[in-house]
């Protein structure tokens, strides 16, 4: 199926055309629909989606300014997978193909990662006076263990760890559009940060802090459509991340972006917990219109596993631990930890 083909063939179907014109728009429209369908796209949502297809990614003047997407889902819709050629990136049937693939972005390619790094000190104020105050604002990192991470199996069977060895845990202040309203009142300048100085914010954001002695097994993140920016905030010694083939040794206040589709893992052998703020924001070649129809299938699959954790909720269902939903891990592990040392 070609990209002229969709082009040509992206109206209803005109029971007045030939046999022939007539089995080609229903091939079309059942490939579009099936890629619909695999993102839970429904009502009205489908309608403006289908109608961003035909006026923006089908028509001459989409051509340019969502040509990334338009490749995309040409391959989606023939059952494809993009071949990125790229021996250390995850193979997920999300990536976007041509955005540039770098491990780790030059600084001087995002001049705004200036401001975030002349953040540091507010930020780590806040950080700081929360554990000062003996706030609970973090949780283990759980992961469902279909997102790439081998770790432990914990002894409540809730999720996967992340590690083989040592604590991750982290403070959620937006978490795939969800936005962790405790921690938010805790942290209000590190918000405003985000929302003033990031591009495009992935509504992703949170703190990690791994304790001395632990190790992040290798993963990938699930697809090349955002970069990872971190903004290193203390107990850095002794830290190493590895993105790639590319080793890190990331300093206090020096924010730099990274492309979490590439393998990574992280070693700290210092002897303070290492703290970092990490934000996601999309893949700056993404032209807007694309990051709006993106955002638009992703933000539908997301309501769809919200509303099964509030049925769930609702009806009183006992789930066990290893049928638990990535939204239902992340609730469930809230209360998991004592406090924040």
């Amino acid at each position: 199926m070609s990209a002229d083909a969709v082009a040509s063939n992206a109206s209803p179907i005109d029971p007045h055309v030939g046999p022939e014109r007539c089995e080609l728009e229903a091939r079309i429209h059942k490939a579009l629909d099936r890629v619909l369908d695999e993102w839970l796209v429904t009502g009205i949502h489908r309608a403006a989606a289908q109608k961003f297809v035909k006026d923006k990614i089908c028509a001459e003047a989409g051509k340019e300014d969502c040509l990334r997407v338009r490749q995309w889902l040409l391959l989606r819709m023939n059952g494809k997978v993009w071949d990125h050629g790229q021996a250390l990136m995850c193979k997920s049937p999300d990536n976007i193909p041509e955005l540039r693939a770098l491990p780790v972005w030059p600084s001087e390619s995002m001049s705004w990662l200036a401001e975030v790094s002349a953040r540091h000190s507010e930020v780590l104020q806040e950080l700081l006076e929360s554990k000062a105050e003996g706030a609970k604002a973090f949780q283990p990192y759980r992961d469902p263990g279909s997102l790439g991470h081998l770790g432990r199996k914990p002894d409540d069977g809730l999720g996967v760890e992340g590690v083989d060895r040592g604590q991750w845990n982290v403070s959620y202040l937006f978490l795939n559009h969800k936005r962790f309203e405790d921690n938010c009142s805790r942290f209000p300048k590190t918000v405003q940060m985000i929302s003033e100085v990031f591009p495009r914010h992935y509504s992703h954001a949170f703190f990690s802090a791994l304790t001395p002695g632990s190790h992040i097994l290798k993963h990938t993140g699930p697809s090349n459509r955002m970069l990872r920016v971190w903004l290193p905030l203390c107990g850095l010694d002794g830290f190493k991340l590895r993105v790639a083939d590319q080793i890190l040794e990331p300093k206090p206040g020096e924010a730099f972006a990274w492309d979490h589709s590439f393998e990574h893992e992280a070693w700290h052998e210092g002897e303070e917990t290492r703290f970092v703020l990490i934000v996601d924001i999309w893949h700056p070649d993404l032209a807007d219109p694309e990051v709006k129809f993106l955002s638009t299938l992703q933000n539908c699959r997301l309501r769809a596993g919200r509303a099964m954790l509030d049925q769930a909720i609702e009806e009183g269902l006992e789930r066990k631990p290893e049928d638990c939903t990535y939204y239902e891990i992340v609730e469930k592990a809230r209360h998991l930890l004592t406090d924040d040392e």
